[in-house]
């Protein structure tokens, strides 16, 4: 990245914590100095609970811990979402170096978790607080602070789900590379098996010096034996060419390179933390049974993906109706369709057992409420 748009990302994202944007409403509790942050190098953390928060009854709370942008960025990306989360936002700098030096000192995160439940309970809003999710969400720079913090085994079993929004860099030396990475395909091959949630994007823009988001995304493809697969849509953040789903790892790749194309992953950061939560069988509050965001395309999970001898289609129903699935293989053939006409709000799956048809990348089309959802499952034979 140039330094000219090093600069441009520092003026966007290096905003005070009292910048009055977003649409984020409800309690703020400013944490810089409880948590020894530098507020005169322009450091800065804030505790924020929305409007709309509904106590947990029995204490266990979801928090969203992230890491670089404004604090109404990152408020937005919860209120947005309407996930039922308190969260934590942490801004140390326009680089990545403070992340890393702030979060290497292990005690660090626990102290973040601590002081936040600490904090819930001193304002009243939960009674008796405790950690029931975790999910950590980055922008950018941020994930040289995500990277000191999976490092430790007792915060990485801890952890729930990670999204990363255009932001996963590292050294372009291979045995560099391979540490600074090891964690990050760790979890990665966890989330491909359906033990934890990873999500993250990527823009094209290309580094000197040290790798891409694309090039560290190639290096998780590769880790865990898995392919981007081509697609063009058009959504907040841009043109998406290519994404993979691959258990609970969601990866989606999209043109621009430019520093707007840049801040276009923070700002829709809400669209993976939404899909974060479903994945985690977490509702959003104050909102209609199966509510789903405006505009939001349903989520499909396919599992296995690659599959054989069958493959699971699993989505989540924003509203009782019907719901149609259809299978095409490279010509565009229709190979396969189920239509129920009724099925209730919630998770519903439907199977697809191949039979003779050989092996290759079928495109599926999966229509429910009036939302379309269209990807690939690889068949092996």
């Amino acid at each position: 990245m140039t330094r000219a748009l090093a600069c441009c990302i520092l003026c966007l994202v290096g905003a005070p914590a009292t910048l009055a944007q977003g649409v984020g409403v409800g309690t703020r509790v400013d944490l810089t100095d409880s948590l020894l942050l530098n507020r005169a190098g322009g450091q800065f953390a804030q505790l924020f609970v929305p409007d709309y928060f509904q106590p947990p009854g029995d204490g266990d709370v979801l928090l969203v811990v992230h890491l670089h942008g404004a604090s109404w960025a990152a408020e937005n990306q919860v209120y947005k979402a309407r996930a039922n989360a308190a969260l934590v936002n942490i801004h140390l700098g326009a680089l990545s170096s403070p992340y890393q030096n702030y979060f290497s000192d292990q005690s660090r995160f626990a102290a973040i978790l601590d002081v936040a439940l600490r904090q819930l309970a001193t304002l009243g809003i939960v009674a008796a607080p405790r950690l029931g999710w975790l999910i950590v969400t980055s922008f950018s720079a941020g994930y040289a602070g995500v990277r000191e913090v999976l490092k430790n085994p007792a915060y990485y079993a801890r952890l729930d789900a990670l999204t990363l929004a255009d932001g996963l860099h590292c050294s372009s030396d291979p045995s560099l590379m391979a540490a600074q990475m090891a964690d990050f395909l760790r979890l990665a091959r966890d989330t491909a098996a359906g033990r934890k949630v990873m999500l993250l994007t990527h823009s094209s823009i290309k580094t000197v010096g040290y790798q891409s988001t694309t090039q560290t995304a190639d290096y998780l493809l590769a880790g865990i034996g898995a392919q981007r697969l081509p697609c063009s849509l058009t959504d907040d953040i841009g043109v998406q060419y290519s994404r993979c789903d691959t258990g609970q790892f969601h990866l989606r790749g999209y043109l621009g390179e430019t520093a707007d194309d840049h801040m276009k992953h923070l700002y829709a950061m809400d669209k993976m933390l939404v899909q974060a939560c479903e994945i985690l069988g977490l509702r959003a509050a104050s909102a209609p049974e199966g509510w789903l965001p405006e505009s939001s395309p349903l989520a499909v999970q396919v599992y296995p993906n690659p599959s054989n001898p069958y493959a699971t289609f699993r989505c989540q129903v924003p509203m009782p109706g019907p719901m149609r699935l259809t299978v095409f293989n490279v010509l565009g053939q229709q190979v396969f369709t189920r239509e129920d006409s009724y099925v209730p709000a919630g998770y519903a799956e439907v199977v697809w057992k191949p039979g003779i048809l050989p092996a290759g990348v079928y495109t599926y089309r999966l229509q429910a409420c009036g939302k379309t959802a269209v990807g690939h499952c690889v068949l092996l034979r």
